[in-house]
């Protein structure tokens, strides 16, 4: 599913280097192409003056970044919220599940606990896209045991009332409904042709920018250097927003470790 998406697939300080060097690449080509062209032409320094290309890059660098930053922290945002979601449908049915009698209530209660524990993963823990699918079939495989058992037990207990078998299949479509809506958050990820779009606008912003001021005469070299870390350092921002689980930036998932511990609490 992730195949095309590479940049998920390398170390994220190997994804700073590549954002990088083709930044300070085309500064240097800009640079070069300015020095010649101020020797060959001693009299092309007022060329520059009046030009727009490099303002309208510039604006056009601050709008694609300003848009893929604000994509990638809704999308940010949306993850936090269907760990909530998740939460609150596995507690809701967990609840329920003490309408139960015995021993069906234990049983179901104890699929609900192992399905949360899957559904919790160590901060950092997960670097590979392979891990990742190995955790999402992991859980897969215990929530389809979670319906089987709920079935089984509402048809074989009399001592639950209509209402109450309807709480608990209510409960437990939500909880399945929950690992839908987070899976659908988790694979909706920034696409690789934004990325090499964002950087081929900011190389040429670097390398017009490097052309007019040596095509002047001027040397801004270190600062044009430090213009490029930056422009590099919030592209991996945004796409450390958007990794989610083995970036600087993660996903609380407190609130799920506290549920599982108040289930290990509850279950003999």
């Amino acid at each position: 599913m992730f195949g095309a998406y590479w940049q998920y697939q390398i170390p994220l300080w190997l994804i700073f280097v590549l954002f990088l060097i083709p930044l300070l690449i085309a500064m240097e080509f800009g640079f070069r192409i300015g020095n010649r062209r101020r020797r060959l032409h001693p009299d092309a320094e007022g060329e520059t003056r009046g030009d727009i290309t490099l303002n309208g890059m510039l604006t056009l660098l601050a709008l694609m970044l300003a848009f893929t930053y604000s994509f990638c922290v809704s999308r940010a945002d949306l993850r936090k919220t269907a760990i909530i979601t998740e939460v609150n449908a596995i507690g809701t049915a967990f609840l329920r599940a003490d309408l139960l009698p015995e021993p069906n209530r234990t049983v179901v209660r104890q699929r609900l606990y192992e399905y949360a524990k899957s559904r919790y993963v160590e901060p950092g823990s997960i670097t590979t896209l392979e891990g990742m699918e190995k955790v999402v079939a992991r859980s897969q495989e215990i929530q389809s045991t979670i319906w089987p058992a709920t079935k089984t037990a509402i048809r074989q207990d009399g001592e639950i009332t209509a209402p109450e078998k309807a709480l608990l299949v209510s409960a437990v479509n939500d909880l399945l409904d929950s690992h839908t809506s987070r899976m659908a958050v988790i694979y909706d990820r920034l696409p690789t042709s934004v990325l090499v779009l964002l950087l081929l606008i900011a190389g040429a912003s670097l390398g017009v920018g490097a052309f007019h001021s040596r095509l002047n005469g001027h040397e801004i070299r270190w600062r044009m250097t430090l213009f490029a870390c930056i422009v590099a350092s919030l592209m991996y921002l945004i796409l450390d927003y958007d990794v989610m689980m083995r970036g600087l930036i993660q996903v609380d998932h407190q609130s799920l470790l506290l549920l599982i511990r108040e289930m290990e609490a509850t279950l003999p």
